[in-house]
This record gives C-alpha cells, structure tokens and sequence, in this order.
C-alpha cells in the first residue's frame, strides 16, 4: 500500500472533488483517478461515490479514511525522526493576513531566515477564511491570521495577540457619526474583499443599527485604502497598528463609535495531523515572542 495513494485518498476527502484535490497536491486529475482506483482495487472497497458535482466518501471510505489519517501521521513522525536535534530545513509555508504581514511580522520573518539559513520560506498574503481551508487541506504548513470562528475539527490553533480595529477617516470626513440609528449616509466604504473579517464586522454593525452607505470601495492593498481614506473618498475599518504613522501626524483620524476599538483576536493554526518540524517550531515560537496584546 503506497503512501501516496492515501495522501491522494486524505486530500479527496478534504477538498471534496478529484480537481480541487490535484491542484492542492499537484497532481493532474488523472493522475488523482488513478490512485484512487489502485488503493480500491488494493482493498476491495468502494471509497467514493459522486454527489452532485462533488465526491463524497462511502461509509466504509469513511471508515478507511480514519485509518488513513494514522498511517500518515505516523509515517510522518517516523520520517522526521530525530530532526528536534537538527537545523531546520526543507521548506515552511505560511499564509497570513495583510495587515499582520504589513505591519507586524517583518521582525518575525527577519529572525527566521537569520536563525534557519537552510529553510525554504514561502510566505502569501491571504484572507482568513482561506487560511484556514489552507491549514485543513496541507496548502500550507501554518495559518497565521484573525479568527473567523475556524473550527477546531482539524485544526490546532495558538492565541499570539489581539488587537485594537478602528474606524478611521480623513481630518475633512463631515459624516462622523456612526452612533445615531437609522441613518441614510452619503458616504462610502472604502475597504477590501467581502470576506475581510473588519468588513463583514463593520458591515453586521451597521445592519444592526439601520445605517446605510451610499458605496463601497472595494479596493485589493491595505496601503491603497488608507490613501483613499486620506484623500477623503470615504472611511475605513483598520487594525489601530495599521495607521499609526497616519494617526500621529494628523493625515487620519479615529471616529467615536462602539465598535471602533474592537479587539481582535489573532491565532497561528496548523493542521492537527500534521508533524511539527523543527521549521514550524521555530517559526511559531518567533511569533509569540514578537506579536503583542497591544
């Protein structure tokens, strides 16, 4: 039994279809059918049937998938065997969220190269929500991130700060109450993806009190949205660390309201079957001694 077939086997189970499960191992979906026909063959079982457009796990796949899990686990302890006592190596994954990346892990990212010349870092700017997916199906080896409720299931999170979101806008902004309920106003959000963690707090906060914008700015670079706010085409919803520079000499402002000051909490999350290799323990341990609860 090759133990490739069952990562194959893991990642079909995880993704939930041959396609999305050869872009994450990097295989073609061919490639995917193929293993999966030799580990049924091997063990005379049908592991998946197709539901919808997706593949769902039979009940005796469910059953061997459980097991797969063990075998992989333990294959990867006996594989990195005694690497406690070596120099990190081999490559680290990370995806983290802008702001973090932005503004509070350069000190972080600049020890580790120093500490593991010999490491592999590939670091992506990614939304929370794909962190977590990311962590869960092995597209990367750490999440570092806000958290958007992730689920524990698969997952082992460490909490490594929280800190303060605030509304922000320019000294010019004439619209700055965001307190009084039921508010029609001709004003525009300027923020990033619908999936930001800030946005959809923001967004469910001004549901609940009935105001209404008449835009939003749908914008792709934290350092593009605060120009925007500077430039008084609207207002914001930022970590505080995120403008600092802004904030002290004048160019931004912070708006009064409940949820300005909002703390958030921030967690490194990896993959609860996942080895943790002396990489990882480095990179994590770094984190905690460099994010704050500030």
């Amino acid at each position: 039994m090759e133990l490739k077939n069952l990562r194959t086997l893991q990642a079909v189970a995880d993704q939930g279809s041959y396609q999305k499960a050869a872009d994450c191992l990097g295989y073609t979906q061919s490639t995917v059918t193929v293993h999966i026909q030799q580990l049924e063959e091997e063990l005379g079982i049908p592991l998946f049937e197709r539901v919808g457009r997706g593949m769902a796990l039979t009940q005796v796949g469910r059953q061997a998938l459980i097991q797969a899990r063990e075998l992989l686990l333990a294959a990867d302890r006996l594989s990195r065997l005694g690497q406690e006592r070596q120099a990190p190596s081999g490559t680290l994954r990370v995806d983290m969220a802008e702001t973090l990346l932005c503004y509070k892990t350069q000190p972080v990212i600049q020890k580790f190269r120093k500490l593991a010349p010999q490491v592999r870092l590939i670091i992506r700017s990614r939304n929370c929500l794909d962190i977590a997916e990311n962590v869960r199906s092995g597209a990367c080896d750490l999440g570092v991130g806000y958290d958007m409720d992730w689920s524990r299931d698969m997952l082992e999170v460490e909490p490594m700060g929280e800190y303060e979101v605030i509304l922000l806008a320019s000294p010019e902004f004439c619209h700055p109450d965001f307190v009084t309920r039921g508010q029609r106003k001709p004003v525009s959000l300027v923020t990033d993806e619908p999936d930001s963690i800030f946005r959809r707090r923001l967004e469910a906060y001004l549901r609940a009190r009935d105001i209404t914008l008449d835009a939003t700015l749908e914008l792709w670079s934290i350092e593009t949205i605060k120009r925007c706010v500077m430039s008084n085409l609207g207002f914001t919803y930022l970590p505080r660390f995120a403008a600092q520079e802004e904030l002290k000499d004048g160019r931004l402002i912070e708006l009064a309201a409940p949820i300005s000051g909002v703390r958030f909490p921030t967690l490194c999350a990896r993959h609860k079957n996942r080895w943790v290799t002396p990489a990882m323990e480095l990179f994590i341990a770094l984190l905690g001694e460099n994010l704050s609860y500030s």
